[in-house]
């Protein structure tokens, strides 16, 4: 299993089966970093649009992919989607720049879900 994340509360992760790729770039590249472990036959196990924080509102993005033998369409439709929809709301508006305790709450928000969202999927 693969999380690929922007969010540095990652740097120091260690779970048994599981490879941080973590990249310092933004949200929307996280999904399109996503979206080309897809095309080369990985399967997202996490929505990349979990949580009720809009797209365009936090700056962390986190995502639990799995290597398949195939390409699995249901991720090829999910990916192109989320990246569909963090462009429609970022149109209506920039992420803003969020002082430092703002960015820390979003990416303790991204953390804890997908710490418990592997916890389940590895279950």
């Amino acid at each position: 299993m693969k999380l690929l994340t922007n969010n540095p509360k990652f740097l120091n992760y260690v779970n048994k089966g599981i490879e941080v790729d973590f990249r310092e770039v933004s949200y929307l590249k996280i999904l399109e970093i996503a979206r080309d472990y897809v095309h080369k036959n990985y399967e997202i196990l996490t929505h990349p649009m979990y949580g009720s924080v809009k797209p365009n509102e936090t700056l962390y993005r986190s995502v639990v992919l799995e290597p398949k033998d195939t390409l699995d369409i249901n991720s090829v439709n999910l990916i192109s989607h989320a990246i569909e929809t963090f462009i429609k709301f970022r149109k209506n508006k920039e992420t803003p720049l969020w002082q430092e305790n703002i960015k820390e709450d979003f990416s303790v928000i991204d953390h804890d879900l997908i710490t418990n969202a592997i916890e389940r999927i590895i279950k």
